[in-house]
């Protein structure tokens, strides 16, 4: 009987702590997109921070910055990264693009989940660099395709699925070839609009001049 009892209260208090968990990483979100002006500083401050490194031949997100003209790289969005577990959505990421010379050539990921402690506290959030996606958002959009990026917790598959409504795309990580598939299950103008809201629906909206932001 005794054992019975404390697996309840374990199990009860596992629940509590889960509901919890969940209310606050809500709470981050809804706290951080009130911060957008901000955060989006904080990823082109990464952006020249991480272009300053490469040419520097130091540690570096970016492979190679060759193509890249600081003067004239913008950073725009943000969208919306979202992993799930079940029906819930547990953790979200930022995503803002980065073009120079008018090319897309990537994006800066910022984790706003409920362990990115440090973008609630103000320091620099958790970022990350990705180029390999460079082609495929380029193509989505071309196509005006709204984009969201989706993974579910407990599968190992990578790089996540970019999906947009009636379509997903998917590149190598290895070389960063694309294919967008036609895939009518897939609706996420939704999750953008109650997330984020309309005006976000173009990932390429609200362009800025990272030295611009930097300053």
């Amino acid at each position: 009987m005794k054992r019975r009892k404390r697996f309840i209260k374990g199990l009860s208090l596992f629940v509590i702590l889960v509901i919890c968990g969940l209310l606050i990483n809500n709470w981050f979100f809804k706290l951080n997109t009130m911060r957008l002006p901000e955060l989006k500083k904080q990823a082109a401050q990464y952006v020249v921070q991480q272009y300053n490194a490469c040419k520097n031949g130091s540690k570096s997100d970016f492979t190679s910055v060759d193509n890249i003209n600081l003067e004239d790289t913008e950073i725009a969005g943000p969208f919306l990264g979202v992993s799930k577990d079940g029906p819930v959505i547990m953790n979200i990421t930022l995503y803002w693009t980065i073009s120079s010379h008018g090319v897309l050539i990537g994006t800066v990921e910022q984790d706003l989940g409920v362990f990115a402690i440090s973008a609630f506290t103000g320091s620099s959030s958790e970022l990350w660099i990705q180029t390999r996606n460079a082609g495929l958002l380029q193509e989505m959009n071309k196509q005006k395709l709204p984009c969201l990026v989706w993974s579910v917790a407990g599968e190992n598959g990578w790089p996540p699925s970019y999906r947009s409504d009636g379509y997903y795309g998917r590149y190598s990580p290895a070389d960063g070839d694309f294919e967008v598939i036609k895939e009518d299950a897939y609706h996420v103008s939704e999750i953008i609009n109650f997330r984020l809201g309309e005006e976000h629906l173009d990932f390429m909206a609200n362009p800025e001049r990272v030295v611009d932001l930097v300053k």
